[in-house]
């Protein structure tokens, strides 16, 4: 790591963030109450997690610990309020586990989707503690299930008391490999979006910068995206719909890259005040604030799946009760294959489907309702999941 170091900003930040990381962990947790520790990858598992940590905190008198794997949940750690200590995850080695379980000592684990750690869980078995996973979906042909690593993945996701799956394909995947501790819950991301809908979303900036327009939201954009929805905007110039590009990258780089190419004149987000909102492009360069973005937008993009780096969460934009366009690799993403076959949610491969797609939602009143209505249907009708993991935790 110390050598690859050298040619990768990120890697670089991911070892010096690993730097003694033990003994800061030891330093910083003074207290030595009851602990429940949850683990996510990155921001996105974070707030899957929300509903069930403010549901246990009410249940038991603890400390919630969260640990992350990338920077992009820790970075905004000081906005999260749910928890009361955040770190990122010390490596997966046989030292690190048993220091840091040392530590911590929790009562119950709970690990969110693919989090799965092979000395974590064989440290925790050891020390007989409760652990969970949740928003879990796996196939039949993952390699979890082949030779050489079966024998080996098996006796780590038989460690958890319960695995909460977010389909009925996963649970009988499971269940068919000999894993027997195993219910179907649903996705605690349907849950997480209705909650976000009691939060304060109020955005004065963005309320005064769209107007009475059209507005339309494009979150979590990559390159890909960004080529199509930068070239409908140039060539449509309509100077009726405020745009919101919200890319997945907000580095400078990125953001220059972005804003030389675009011939309106714009806006960066951080730059500007309720006073300065003049034009029809908004750049949207900080992270954690898309979420609440979207309650502005009478349609959406998100982005991820016009490549490959992979879709973006659809609810967080669904929830609001307006239409998505998406790419066209959404496989694997379950609300997005159950919304596209029901017609709620529009898949476009190339930019002249972008084009027909957004002028039709624009233009045409019954398709724009009969989408909304599908999407609402979807969202209530897959509603339950937090109330099946809570009973059982």
């Amino acid at each position: 790591m110390p050598i690859f170091s050298f040619f990768s900003k990120k890697i670089n930040r991911f070892r010096i963030s690993r730097t003694n990381l033990i003994e800061k962990i030891k330093n910083e947790l003074i207290d030595k109450n009851e602990n429940i520790w949850f683990h996510a990858a990155s921001l996105g598992e974070y707030e899957i997690a929300v509903p069930i940590i403010k549901e246990i905190k009410k249940k038991y008198e603890c400390n919630i610990i969260l640990t992350f794997f990338s920077e992009s949940g820790f970075k905004l750690k000081k906005r999260i309020k749910e928890v009361d200590n955040t770190f990122y995850l010390p490596l997966d080695t046989k030292s690190n586990t048993k220091k840091f379980l040392d530590i911590i000592n929790p009562k119950i684990s709970i690990f969110i989707k693919s989090e799965i750690w092979p000395n974590y869980l064989r440290e925790i078995r050891k020390r007989e503690i409760k652990a969970y996973l949740l928003e879990s979906r796996f196939k039949k042909n993952d390699w979890y299930f082949k030779s050489p690593f079966k024998d080996f993945m098996m006796r780590s996701l038989k460690t958890f008391t319960k695995i909460f799956t977010q389909d009925l394909q996963s649970k009988n995947v499971l269940k068919n490999n000999g894993i027997e501790e195993v219910i179907n819950s649903g996705s605690l991301k349907i849950e997480r979006v209705v909650d976000q809908l009691n939060e304060n979303n109020n955005n004065e900036v963005i309320k005064k910068y769209k107007g009475n327009n059209i507005c339309i939201v494009c979150g979590s954009t990559w390159e890909k995206d960004e080529k199509i929805l930068l070239k409908y905007i140039k060539e449509s110039k309509n100077n009726k719909i405020k745009w919101i590009i919200a890319p997945h990258d907000v580095s400078k780089d990125h953001i220059d890259r972005i804003t030389r190419k675009l011939e309106s004149k714009f806006l960066i987000y951080s730059k500007i005040n309720k006073n300065n909102v003049h034009g029809n492009i908004l750049i949207l360069d900080t992270i954690g604030d898309l979420k609440s973005i979207y309650n502005y937008s009478d349609l959406s993009y998100v982005g991820g799946g016009m490549g490959l780096s992979g879709l973006h969460n659809i609810l967080e934009a669904c929830v609001y009760g307006t239409p998505v366009i998406i790419g066209k690799n959404y496989s694997g993403f379950i609300e997005a294959e159950d919304l596209v076959e029901l017609g709620g949610v529009v898949s476009v491969k190339d930019y002249n489907e972008f084009k027909i797609a957004l002028e039709n939602l624009i233009n045409n009143k019954d398709i724009f309702q009969n989408k909304v209505k599908i999407i609402s249907e979807y969202i209530n009708s897959k509603l339950g999941a937090l109330s099946i993991i809570q009973n059982e935790i």
